[in-house]
């Protein structure tokens, strides 16, 4: 069944709750680097993540610059926010892992959360986290530099993905950092120097 992970995660929602979300929820598969929500699209769906991993950023001037990642089990704080309006997104989701998602109809949200109160633990659950992880980043912002922010993006990274490996770009680092590839790859260098990782190609070990 769509819904038999909510019940681990969620276990305080009611059997008549799963029920209308087994019925009318959509169940879809994204490969990695595939859209979710666009930025200036209108939200349909509220997501919840059932396996893989998503990541939340938004784009200013052609810079990209990354929110937080969103893990099995939770949703997206920003989809919450359009609930009750038809404003345009202002983020955008991207699969950073072939991810399964189960979506959520927002017409119906709107009633589920009026007549299933249980379904505010995903609101307030994810607020808390995402709420924290946003903190989390405007705090590297102010008073991190930028190694010690690749540092952390590189640990979140390897924590996601349960390896201590990752093949990933010097230009994708810096899309996720707002900076350019030049500068990520003299900090790489720096930090191979270091031995906190080793570079071979697109791979990083950390070590």
């Amino acid at each position: 069944m769509k819904t038999d992970f909510l019940s681990q995660c969620y276990p305080d929602f009611s059997k008549e709750l799963l029920y209308e979300i087994e019925k009318y929820a959509l169940q879809k598969v994204f490969k990695a680097n595939e859209y979710i929500v666009k930025q200036g699209d209108f939200i349909k769906y509220l997501p919840i993540l059932r396996k893989g991993c998503i990541k939340v950023f938004c784009s200013e001037d052609t810079i990209d610059f990354l929110l937080y990642f969103i893990e099995p089990g939770e949703s997206c704080i920003y989809s919450f926010a359009h609930i009750n309006n038809e404003k345009q997104a202002e983020f955008s989701a991207i699969a950073e892992l072939e991810s399964e998602l189960l979506l959520l109809p927002i017409d119906r949200v709107k009633l589920w959360i009026k007549k299933f109160p249980s379904l505010n633990a995903i609101v307030l659950n994810n607020y808390k986290k995402h709420y924290s992880d946003l903190l989390s980043t405007t705090k590297q912002i102010i008073c991190y530099n930028l190694e010690d922010r690749l540092i952390e993006y590189l640990n979140t990274k390897s924590k996601i993905e349960s390896s201590s490996t990752l093949q990933i770009s010097h230009q994708d680092i810096a899309n996720n950092l707002g900076t350019s590839r030049e500068v990520i790859s003299r900090l790489m260098q720096k930090l191979n120097a270091k031995q906190i990782v080793k570079q071979d190609g697109r791979r990083i070990k950390i070590l």
